[in-house]
């Protein structure tokens, strides 16, 4: 899955890449109860769960196990945004692409390359200069 948000000209930029069993939301949406300015597209069939703020409310009104869920995940997009705020503006686009390569191998084979780049806030020109200078090496 990928959450990402389309311009006026609906040029899309990706905000998160996602594999089987990670957890995607517009976090601020959530919270706030203010509609999305993102969008979130299913890259490949599979199942997921949707959970609305009532029903998840309802599930930590009813169970410690649902609550523990819910500060984890939020601790987790915590830690997550803060990780990917910080490899935008302290790694070159070259350092950015090593780094997803090396934790994430997986979104070479599930995402087109358009939307790596866009992930990775480059173009796919740049983005297919960094891979040539790599396999150069």
């Amino acid at each position: 899955m990928r959450s990402y948000h389309a311009d006026d000209q609906l040029v899309e930029t990706n905000l998160l890449l996602r594999s089987d069993n990670e957890f995607i939301t517009d976090y601020e949406s959530f919270i706030s109860q203010e509609p999305s300015t993102l969008r979130i597209q299913s890259i490949e069939k599979g199942e997921a769960i949707f959970l609305d703020r009532a029903g998840l409310n309802s599930l930590y009104d009813t169970s410690f196990y649902w609550n523990k869920f819910g500060r984890i995940i939020s601790e987790q997009i915590f830690v997550n945004s803060k990780r990917r705020t910080e490899q935008l503006l302290f790694l070159t686009p070259k350092e950015r692409y090593l780094l997803l390569l090396k934790d994430h191998p997986d979104y070479f084979q599930k995402y087109a390359l358009k939307h790596i780049a866009s992930y990775l806030g480059i173009t796919p020109q740049s983005l297919s200069r960094i891979r040539n200078q790599i396999s150069k090496h």
